[in-house]
């Protein structure tokens, strides 16, 4: 059985890095709101409902912010809706605005699986022996990040029960947010003192020290390995010959539909719905072997 989260480091690092590029680098809005869908229902194998309904009501608020604000800053296009202080609000600024969020959106969701997925370990395996110092401090503010979010709960917590937080004023909301700023920031510098005295006890930059590692490559992470880089290999021809173009300005313009940008937008969107397929069929199986026993 394969599963997203347990293939081999380098495999997934491909993976993201191929997803994130091609999202990047392109203005066509069907590749933009599949690659959106495809890291939605990935993060939702990794994350809560709860807490993902909550982080999904964020970045609907942001596509809006994002979608009305564009027209504002932007007066380009041949279509205007209406006038604003003597300034045309223009359907295609409306539409790149929107085109724009989902990008953001996109690319926001996905680092959110490479966080989930590129533990401190696989950092440290991809870029332990070609930068030992960027693969710790990478590794390091990846786990830093959480403990952070954490640690400020737990004194938010506590100060709630000491009865800091009673008053609905702003400006004792003000206080005892910056009583919980700057107890955390102590607490980080002595996280740090101690992190780094751990590592000097431990021979932490001696020469010739080794690291253990607990990955190996498999014959399936070389069948995946291969398959994204064929996916790849006819997205970017595709792209490079102007067939995936998509212009919003001065008029909303596309490239004719064939067979090849077709192939590509299939393509991409296999690639992109990789991960929650994985997921879904290791869950099916899993359930299936328990069922039979």
């Amino acid at each position: 059985m394969i599963n997203f989260s347990n293939l081999h480091p380098v495999v997934s690092a491909l993976y993201f890095v191929s997803v994130l590029v091609i999202t990047m680098f392109t203005a066509n809005p069907i590749l933009l709101f599949v690659a959106l869908l495809g890291g939605i229902l990935f993060y939702t194998k990794t994350e809560k409902g709860i807490h993902f309904l909550k982080e999904f009501r964020f970045y609907l608020v942001l596509i809006v912010i994002i979608t009305l604000t564009n027209p504002l800053f932007s007066h380009d296009g041949v279509t205007p809706l209406f006038f604003l202080n003597g300034n045309p609000i223009t359907l295609e600024a409306l539409l790149y605005g929107v085109d724009i969020a989902i990008m953001l959106v996109a690319v926001m969701y996905w680092f959110k699986c490479f966080n989930k997925i590129m533990t401190e370990d696989k950092l440290l395996f991809l870029f332990g022996k070609i930068s030992p110092k960027i693969s710790l401090l990478l590794s390091s503010a990846l786990r830093f990040i959480p403990l952070l979010k954490i640690q400020a709960a737990r004194i938010r917590q506590s100060q709630k029960a000491m009865g800091l937080f009673a008053s609905e004023a702003w400006t004792d909301k003000l206080r005892g947010s910056m009583r919980v700023y700057s107890a955390l920031i102590t607490w980080a510098l002595e996280n740090a003192i101690d992190t780094g005295s751990s590592m000097k006890a431990r021979g932490y930059g001696l020469k010739g020290r080794s690291h253990y590692s607990i990955f190996t490559f498999r014959k399936s992470d070389a069948l995946l390995m291969a398959a994204i880089m064929a996916m790849d290999a006819i997205i970017v021809m595709v792209m490079a010959t102007g067939q995936l173009d998509f212009s919003f300005y001065p008029t909303i313009s596309a490239t004719t539909m064939t067979i090849y940008n077709f192939l590509a937008m299939i393509t991409f969107a296999v690639l992109v719905l990789l991960p929650f397929i994985l997921e879904v069929k290791e869950g099916l199986q899993w359930k299936y072997y328990r069922s039979k026993i």
